[in-house]
C-alpha cells in the first residue's frame, strides 16, 4: 500500500524537486565585465532565465494539479493493464511448464534414439566381421588352378 502511495505521489514530488531546483539562486561571477555589451548580455540571460523559472514553475504547479485530479482516473487505468499483465503471466507460466515437459520428453526421446543407434551400429558391425570372416574362409578353402597344368580340349 505504501508502494502504490509512494509511485502516485512520485509527479509531484518530482515537480516540487524540479521546481526548487530551478528557482534555486544561480551563482553570480564577481569579476567585473571587459565592456558595456557584456553587461547587457548578461542582463538578457538573467532575463531569460528569470522567464524560464517563471515558465518552469507555472507548469510545474500545473502539472501537479492535473495530477492530483487525475489520480482516480490513473488508478483505474492501472487495474485492468495489472489484471492483463497478471493473465500474460499466468499463460506464460503454463506455456513454460508445457515446455520443461516436452524438453524432458524430447531429451528421453534423443537418449533412446542414441542407444538404439548405438546398438544397430554394434551389430551391423558384428554381421560385417561374420560376413568378411566367411568370405575369407571360402577365398582360403577355393583351390587355386595350377599354372602347369595343361589345357584339355
Amino acid at each position: 500500500m505504501a508502494h502504490r502511495r509512494l509511485q502516485s505521489s512520485r509527479l509531484p514530488l518530482l515537480a516540487g524537486l524540479l521546481g526548487a531546483f530551478l528557482l534555486a539562486p544561480v551563482p553570480r561571477v564577481s569579476a567585473e565585465p571587459i565592456d558595456p555589451q557584456a553587461n547587457s548580455l548578461e542582463s538578457a540571460v538573467d532575463s531569460f532565465v528569470g522567464y524560464l523559472k517563471t515558465e518552469t514553475n507555472a507548469a510545474m504547479t500545473e502539472a501537479a494539479r492535473l495530477a492530483r485530479e487525475h489520480k482516480d482516473d490513473v488508478d483505474a487505468a492501472k487495474t485492468p493493464v495489472d489484471a492483463a499483465l497478471a493473465e500474460l503471466r499466468a499463460g506464460l507460466s503454463d506455456h513454460k511448464e508445457s515446455l520443461d515437459a516436452f524438453s524432458k520428453d524430447a531429451a528421453a526421446l534423443s537418449e533412446a534414439w542414441r542407444e538404439a543407434a548405438v546398438s544397430s551400429w554394434a551389430k551391423l558391425e558384428r554381421s560385417a566381421r561374420d560376413a568378411l570372416a566367411e568370405i575369407d574362409a571360402w577365398t582360403r578353402n577355393q583351390s587355386l588352378p595350377d599354372d602347369d597344368s595343361e589345357i584339355h580340349v
